[in-house]
């Protein structure tokens, strides 16, 4: 029989093992191939303003996704033939020559190479449609970008994974070659040791992990961003301590609970744990952090697209606005017809004619009734009442405050200045959103009580009078409100002093916050999928690595008389636990993490790192299925017995 044909019976035999390689693979291939066509896109060339830099953006994504797949088939083709060791060893007994053993595994990696890029590079090609149509709407361009795949892509993606597996495949040969017989049938026959407790180590990852999470919990946000790095390094050793140790430990208790161990399933569950979990305790705890990391990720990606979309609505809550001096004739009627213009019939108009301020003489203000603010659209929902007293005021800022006992503050005496007449004030700051659009020499609104804000205005000069009209309506993230919203912009660009005039919307600003951080969201979902699908598979690896030596300790079981089914309630507790802690562990991680996120964003953002965590745990609970399905059936052979 020829090489190349026990090679390619090898690669079926070994179908299991192979699988999540393949698959893990291929994906990699896929993403590259689509992000690759995309950057290389003549329209993202100079297409429209900022395509360059969205190029660049994919780029560095293909970059990221590049170098986590070559980690991936360095680190799981190594453990794939360390597993394999044995056969080869068994090989060279039976008279095949070092040169054929090289020629066997040279061919077994082309065919695997090869399935992987035909099997990439055909599902980038079916899904390529959809990530441009779905770059497209995020861009907001007015239509989709045409698909192209060049011949650069192709030649590209081809190049470089196919660099990656020719050197993991000259780095097994390598490893092949360095190894002896003797070297190659002993290698799994090392002796394990019993599982020993060590205090200090527990200790330290306990003290590691607790003092991070401390650091995460401090409610000032400059510490935060202070202890980014340090805190990473200390949760990621205490972790790998905790992770062994804390093991050890939880199992030698179990052990001692006579009444819980001394059953079948806890006895045979517990007994094999405690060498499989001290054996791939760094593996476990690498998969925690690495989990972590890409939910923390991933959650803090699309916590920005919704905080900085709020901000948006925060500076600016209305679609059209129109600000006027209050003794000119009025464009209103212009600006409603350049909305009929659009397809834009249906809205709700209010009419305010204020005075601007400053208050302390440095804080530039646009005065507001109390009752045009708690009557009009804002970015939260919640109406403060105003502090007791006839001049009691609200100073609304623009943007999130940073103090977080902001609303436990009593009112601070200021003064007010318009147009040189001064007015005592009791203060309260908020931040819950300004109820008009921020002017540029007035950026924060003053919300004065009802009588007290007539009276300023009667008070103040004609000329110094602001006509401000808000048109508000429910479908202002059309494209049609889109295009109005340009339009006035471009008609209506001045101040509003004197004759001029300003138009301002939400619309641009939030538009621009949602497509470049939806944009961000897009590309660091795959990315993250990528090096998701390569941690999960590490964990397949791990399982298939080991087994043969599972299925000699199954048989022995089998042979003391346990039945099948027992058997395979002993493997899927094993597994699950050898699955689901490093998830628990990275979740529990990453939502220390998103606390501190939340400190920063002062508000609470843990129900979007939730809501990211719940949409992995269905791809890992997918993930683990197949993987047990393929692992029991494996182990068993899919007969009556083990083996």
């Amino acid at each position: 029989m020829s090489l190349w044909r026990i090679a390619a019976r090898n690669v079926w035999r070994n179908r299991g093992r192979y699988l999540a390689y393949l698959g893990s693979a291929a994906f990699a291939v896929m993403i590259y191939f689509i992000y690759t066509a995309m950057a290389l896109h003549p329209d993202l060339q100079g297409g429209f303003p900022g395509a360059r830099e969205v190029s660049r953006g994919i780029q560095a994504a293909s970059v990221v996704i590049a170098g986590i797949t070559f980690l991936f088939l360095l680190t799981s083709n190594t453990a794939f033939i360390r597993s394999r060791k044995k056969e080869f060893g068994l090989w060279s007994l039976m008279g095949v020559t070092r040169g054929q053993l090289m020629a066997v595994v040279l061919w077994e990696s082309l065919f695997v190479a090869a399935a992987a890029l035909a099997i990439g590079l055909a599902f980038g090609l079916l899904f390529l449609r959809l990530f441009f149509m779905a770059i497209s709407a995020l861009l907001g361009l007015p239509e989709a970008l045409p698909v192209q795949a060049g011949p650069a892509v192709w030649l590209q993606t081809l190049a470089v994974f196919g660099s990656f597996f020719l050197f993991v495949c000259l780095y097994s040969l390598i490893d092949i070659l360095r190894s002896t017989v003797i070297e190659l049938i002993r290698a799994e026959r090392k002796p394990k040791a019993d599982p020993a407790f060590r205090w200090w180590k527990a200790l330290l990852g306990l003290l590691l992990v607790a003092g991070g999470y401390a650091w995460a919990s401090l409610p000032r946000p400059n510490a935060i961003i202070l202890g980014v790095i340090p805190v990473t390094i200390m949760v990621s050793l205490g972790t790998v301590f905790l992770m062994r140790e804390g093991s050890v430990a939880l199992l030698n208790w179990l052990r001692r609970r006579e009444g819980f161990y001394y059953r079948p399933s806890p006895l045979l569950v517990v007994s094999h744990l405690r060498f499989k979990l001290q054996e791939n305790a760094k593996v476990l705890a690498n998969t925690a952090v690495a989990i972590a990391v890409i939910l923390t990720a991933v959650s803090t990606i699309y916590t920005l697209l919704v905080v900085f979309a709020h901000e948006a609505l925060m500076r600016n809550p209305h679609p059209f606005q129109l600000v006027e001096p209050a003794d000119s004739a009025t464009a209103v009627d212009a600006v409603e017809a350049e909305l009929r213009r659009h397809g834009l019939e249906r809205w709700a108009r209010r009419d305010l004619v204020t005075v601007r301020g400053e208050v302390d003489g440095k804080t530039g203000v646009l005065l507001v009734p109390h009752s045009f603010y708690a009557g009009v659209r804002r970015a939260s929902d919640l109406v403060r009442t105003l502090p007791d007293g006839r001049e009691g005021a609200l100073l609304i800022y623009p943007s999130i405050n940073l103090d977080p006992g902001w609303q436990d503050q009593d009112p601070v005496p200021r003064e007010l200045t318009v147009g040189g007449r001064t007015y005592p004030l009791s203060v309260l700051p908020d931040w819950s959103g300004l109820p008009v659009n921020g002017l540029e020499k007035a950026r924060n609104a003053l919300v004065l009580p009802d009588a007290l804000f007539e009276r300023i205005v009667a008070e103040s000069a004609p000329d110094l009078r602001l006509r401000v009209t808000i048109w508000e309506l429910a479908n202002w993230r059309s494209r049609e409100a889109a295009a109005a919203a340009e339009a006035l912009i471009l008609r209506f660009p001045g101040d509003a002093t004197g004759a001029g005039r300003l138009f301002s919307s939400t619309i641009p600003q939030y538009q621009a916050s949602v497509s470049g951080w939806g944009l961000t969201l897009f590309v660091g979902v795959f990315v993250s999928l990528v090096f998701f699908a390569t941690t999960c598979s590490v964990l397949y690896f791990r399982l298939f690595t080991e087994i043969d030596e599972d299925r000699r300790y199954f048989r022995r079981l089998q042979h003391l008389g346990v039945s099948r089914a027992e058997l395979r309630r002993v493997s899927l507790r094993q597994t699950q636990v050898i699955f689901f802690v490093p998830f628990l562990v990275g979740l529990m991680h990453s939502t220390f993490a998103m606390k501190a996120l939340g400190t920063l964003a002062q508000r609470s953002v843990l129900h979007y790192g939730w809501t990211v965590a719940l949409g992995y745990l269905g791809l890992y609970v997918l993930y683990y299925g197949v993987t047990y399905a393929v692992y029991w059936r494996t182990l068993s052979g899919g007969n009556t017995r083990i083996a």
